[in-house]
């Protein structure tokens, strides 16, 4: 099977760089409607690099970060090495382990 994941690897530097932050009213929304505390773990599936995960890190939650391609994965680590509570998972969608 053919590597689908590698062709984000040579744009890693722009994604991170360029790529809006998502909103922070995004986890009070979702306190609201579901209520996510920081008591959850949260498994954010292809996580790129991190952007989102940082939300969830922010709010005190276990962050598991499940990325295929290694240079987003290593992206997403660096932005995340001051959050203890954040795991990074070299996995696909359909096999997070």
């Amino acid at each position: 099977m053919a590597d689908i994941y590698s062709h984000y690897s040579r744009i890693v530097e722009n994604y991170r760089r360029y790529r809006p932050r998502y909103p922070h009213q995004l986890v009070e929304w979702l306190k609201a409607e579901c209520g996510l505390s920081p008591a959850q773990s949260v498994a954010d599936i292809g996580a790129g690099t991190g952007l989102m995960a940082e939300l969830f890190l922010k709010n005190g939650n276990h962050v598991y970060g499940v990325e295929p391609n290694l240079e987003m994965r290593l992206a997403a680590e660096y932005l995340l090495r001051s959050y203890p509570l954040f795991t990074s998972i070299a996995a696909t969608a359909e096999a997070t382990t």
